[in-house]
């Protein structure tokens, strides 16, 4: 039973692309210390939280079980690049955000690897479930960046 995903990965693009717009709106004032999250933000956070945002994008591009599509390890080793460099970008000041930002990155790096072997092996790339958790964890990560906003 061929069932296709393609509606499924424009809703699930959207709600990345949602999130990374509340992720900019968020940003610039989501901590005790306004300045210091400001301060990582205007230093290039905020576009370290959208271009992963956009990755978890590309990565849904790549879910399509048992495919041979040569472009799937690119995307892949694309996506692993950008996790690298968030990973070693400025810490955010932010504990609770930090934490959650930190388990995002983490689930990326390792679906991307796992993605780059399924690209090697030729079974596809990425897989469904791997992608809702890692959506899940980024959303969090939004949540908790909004929470931190709120805060006296």
């Amino acid at each position: 039973m061929n069932l296709s995903i393609c509606p499924r990965r424009v809703v699930r693009g959207a709600l990345v692309v949602t999130g990374a717009a509340l992720l900019l709106t968020t940003l610039a004032g989501c901590s005790e210390d306004k300045e210091t999250m400001a301060s990582w933000s205007a230093k290039g956070g905020k576009d370290q939280a959208v271009t992963i945002g956009k990755d978890l994008t590309a990565l849904s591009q790549t879910s399509y079980a048992g495919s041979t599509d040569p472009a799937i390890a690119a995307r892949c080793q694309q996506v692993l690049d950008d996790v690298k460099a968030a990973k070693a970008f400025r810490t955010l000041p932010d504990e609770t955000v930090r934490r959650s930002w930190e388990e995002t990155l983490d689930k990326m790096e390792k679906a991307t690897t796992d993605c780059l072997s399924n690209a090697a092996a030729g079974t596809g790339g990425t897989h469904l479930a791997t992608l809702f958790d890692i959506e899940s964890s980024y959303r969090a990560f939004a949540d908790a960046l909004g929470y931190a906003r709120q805060q006296p």
